[in-house]
């Protein structure tokens, strides 16, 4: 059982960006994810993620493998106890699908309440008690699609409906009180539903686990929007709205677009544009641009064209570029929200606008600084240059600094070498060009510099007529890496087809302590070898070996003639006769 459907189910929930980056804060890199390595000390990132593959690998201290030998290694704990650790996370252990007072994994629980909660809140909602709240989704142009995948509810206008339902499902009070869908009364004492008559957007992790809650009321009453307080399992500032449905996306697209609201990201998923997350009610934090970090390079802030909305936006760029993302920004016209700008023109007509009108954040910024400014005087164009300071001496490219720096001196209706020089003023050293410094650029090309060795036994794993062609022809001691001459071996004791055996393949190397150098492989981009290839390779090292063979033979003939026996010289030249009339009908390898 675990080392088949277990093992399958868990890697297919579990995403090793995510794992690895509990212990390691991974940025993007085109299709692959650096930091430093946990396993050695470095200052240079070294250590690379490869979500398509599943592997990691260090390219200094030469760790490598899939998601449960990192965490073997980071935990040092058994393949067992690895593969039961990432199973609670997954959500996939037998143990996890009814509760047991006797566990203390309080986060576990909480999970388990969360999840049952919004069961009944979904329920809810398609039952006859939620039907001014599909009434309510459907004027707001959402469909049944959509309230499914974000598992949208409705929470009946009943005081202790929620606790209730938890209640008769055996849960332990004392869970119900720590998971924050609960209040207690000041007057009575009593516990009562914190969610009552009100839209229930529920907030998922991005492996799946519903963490908390946001709630709308049907009307216009106050407050609007009410959230879970924070938990063992919730923070506002570490989570964003829609990354579990939008994660995959983000990551295909290089690029997240970042909205304020939940309906404005639910609206987007919708009309097809599904790289979208918004953040949770609160200020854009460190931790949610982190977050967006282990999917993309580049974020669109597509926040509120109100006046508050802008302001939201100069404090999320700030957030952004300090984790080194590409930020741009699309001001929605008129004042309103995404949500009304969709409606008001339509998918296509919006992605164009959002194409089109997509700037830099150091454009933005300009742009709003100078916004209803009918004259600038001199101090003013000194205040503008210094907000602007930090983010061109920033930008790593010496032609993006001369850009902006124009831009700025135009809008400003300054001479350039002015601007520069205030500017520069302070930060000398990041304007000063440093063309001696070779940056390494760590990318796929510098790290996929497979040997013929690395690209035969590739060949051999995909390609079962491969695999014996070299094992009958050529056997496995061809491999100078002992570890590949291993893992032939391993491979040729597995049964099933070459999917299935490469799974039990890489649960065997685990096991034995061989995934490193199987991850070293994985993360490459090999061309393989083609069948007339390896019939050439096959060729090649046959006709070196019948060399080699008749080498030591004259050798031998040498030895003999040396010492004087006549009779063994002739017995040997009849086996070197029928040595080499073998060797030409192809019979002796």
């Amino acid at each position: 059982m675990y080392y088949d459907d277990i093992v399958d189910e868990i890697k297919a929930r579990l995403d090793i960006v995510d794992i690895v980056s509990e212990t390691v804060r991974l940025t993007r890199k085109g299709s692959r994810y650096w930091g430093l390595c946990p396993f050695h000390q470095e200052k240079t990132p070294s250590f690379c993620v490869t979500p398509e593959k599943g592997m990691f690998y260090c390219f200094g201290c030469h760790a490598g493998g899939d998601i449960f030998s990192f965490v073997m290694k980071r935990d040092g704990i058994s393949f067992k106890e690895a593969l039961e650790l990432l199973a609670s996370k997954a959500g996939v252990s037998p143990s996890l699908e009814r509760f047991n007072t006797k566990q203390k994994d309080l986060k576990r629980f909480i999970l388990q309440v969360n999840k049952k909660a919004a069961e009944f809140y979904h329920n809810n909602l398609k039952s006859p008690k939620g039907f001014l709240a599909r009434e309510y989704l459907r004027k707001r142009g959402i469909s049944d699609k959509t309230i499914d995948l974000f598992k949208l509810g409705y929470a009946p206008d009943e005081w202790e409906g929620l606790k209730n339902f938890l209640l008769a499902e055996n849960i332990p009070f004392d869970y119900l009180q720590k998971s924050g869908l609960l209040r207690k009364s000041d007057k009575t004492g009593n516990y009562y539903d914190l969610f009552r008559n009100r839209i229930i957007f529920p907030v998922f992790q991005y492996n799946g686990d519903i963490i908390a809650f946001g709630a709308r009321v049907l009307d216009d009453s106050m407050p609007k929007y009410i959230n879970s307080p924070e938990t063992e399992v919730f923070s506002k500032g570490r989570n964003l709205y829609g990354i579990f449905q939008a994660r995959e996306a983000i990551r295909s697209a290089n690029e997240a677009i970042l909205v304020e609201g939940y309906t404005d990201c639910i609206k987007l998923h919708q009309s097809g544009v599904q790289n979208v997350v918004a953040s949770l009610g609160t200020a854009f934090t460190q931790e949610q641009a982190r977050l967006l970090c282990r999917y993309a390079e580049k974020v669109v802030v597509l926040y509120d064209g109100d006046e508050a909305g802008q302001r939201s936006t100069l404090k999320a760029i700030d957030v952004l570029t300090r984790e080194k993302l590409q930020v741009y920004v699309a001001s929605i016209p008129g004042r309103r929200d995404p949500d009304e700008y969709l409606d008001l023109v339509g998918k296509e007509d919006f992605l164009t606008f959002i194409k089109n009108n997509k700037i830099s954040h150091i454009e933005f910024k300009i742009n709003y600084y100078l916004k209803n400014k009918k004259s600038l005087d001199l101090e003013d164009k000194i205040k503008i240059i210094n907000m602007l300071k930090s983010d061109i001496s920033e930008l790593e490219s010496e032609l993006l600094r001369d850009y902006y720096i124009k831009i700025l001196a135009q809008k400003l209706v300054l001479e350039e070498n002015i601007v520069f020089r205030e500017i520069k003023r302070e930060n000398t050293k990041k304007l000063v060009f440093n063309g001696n410094k070779k940056q390494i650029k760590r990318d796929n090309i510098r790290y996929d510099n497979s040997s013929l060795e690395d690209r035969l036994i590739a060949s051999m794993l995909k390609n079962g007529y491969i695999f014996n062609r070299i094992k009958t022809e050529l056997g496995f001691g061809i491999f100078k890496n002992q570890t590949y001459r291993e893992i032939c071996i391993l491979y040729d004791g597995l049964e099933g087809g070459t999917e299935e055996k490469i799974k039990k393949l890489e649960q065997q190397l685990i096991e034995k302590g061989l995934m490193a150098e199987y991850a070293r492989l994985m993360m490459q981009d090999i061309v393989l070898i083609d069948e007339s290839g390896i019939e050439k390779i096959i060729k090649e090292v046959l006709s070196r070996k019948r060399e080699a063979a008749l080498q030591k033979l004259l050798q031998k003939l040498n030895s003999l003639k040396d010492k004087g026996d006549f009779n063994a010289v002739l017995r040997f030249l009849v086996y070197l006769d029928l040595f080499l009339n073998n060797r030409k009908e192809g019979g002796i390898k």
